[in-house]
C-alpha cells in the first residue's frame, strides 16, 4: 500500500507535467547544498522549477500523464540520483540556465530532455545543450520587432535628413541676405 506522502508526490509531479512545456532529467550528484540553492534560484528566475524526485515516483507520474506509456529512453536514464527541471513558461530559458550553471560547475550532468508536446520529443544531452544555445522566446520576439521596425526607422531618418538639409540651406540663405 503506497504511503500518502508518495501519493501526494505522484500527484504533484503529474500536475507539474501537465503544466510543463519541457522536462530535463539530470544527475545532481556532487552538488553542494549552496550550489543546489543557487541553481534553483537561477532556474526559478528563468521560469522553471528544479527539484529532486524518486525515479519510481517520476516514472509513475509520467506514465499516468501519458496514458500509461513510458518511452524506453526515459526508462533507461532513470537510474541513480535524479533531479528534474520543469520548464513552464519558456522551453529554452530554464534549459539555458541549467546548461550555463553546469558548464561553470561541471554539475549537474544532463541525462535527457523531453519536449512535452503531443508527441513527447525525447532529446539527448547534446541536443539539450544545442537547444540551450538558441535565443529565448523573448529574445526572438525582440529581434523580430527590431527587424520589422528597421525600415520605418530608416525612412524617418532619411526624410528628417532632407528636412535638416533644407533647414540648413534656408538658414544660410537668410544669414547671407542679412549680411548684404
Amino acid at each position: 500500500m503506497p504511503s500518502q506522502k508518495n501519493i501526494d508526490q505522484v500527484n504533484d509531479l503529474s500536475e507539474k507535467l501537465a503544466r510543463a512545456k519541457a522536462v530535463l532529467i539530470t544527475d545532481h550528484t556532487g552538488l553542494s547544498v549552496a550550489e543546489q540553492r543557487q541553481l534553483r534560484e537561477s532556474v526559478i528566475e528563468a521560469g522553471g522549477q528544479f527539484l529532486v524526485a524518486k525515479n519510481r515516483l517520476f516514472k509513475l507520474a509520467f506514465s499516468r500523464s501519458r496514458n500509461n506509456h513510458l518511452p524506453q529512453d526515459i526508462e533507461d536514464v532513470l537510474q541513480g540520483p535524479t533531479s528534474l527541471l520543469f520548464a513552464f513558461e519558456d522551453e529554452i530559458a530554464p534549459l539555458k540556465a541549467i546548461v550555463t550553471f553546469s558548464q561553470s560547475h561541471e554539475r549537474p550532468h544532463v541525462k535527457l530532455g523531453i519536449l512535452l508536446d503531443p508527441e513527447d520529443k525525447v532529446l539527448t544531452a547534446e541536443e539539450v545543450v544545442t537547444l540551450a544555445k538558441l535565443p529565448t522566446k523573448n529574445q526572438l520576439i525582440a529581434q523580430l520587432i527590431g527587424t520589422l521596425n528597421a525600415p520605418g526607422y530608416n525612412l524617418v531618418h532619411v526624410l528628417s535628413g532632407n528636412i535638416r538639409k533644407l533647414s540648413l540651406i534656408l538658414t544660410a540663405l537668410l544669414e547671407k541676405k542679412e549680411s548684404n
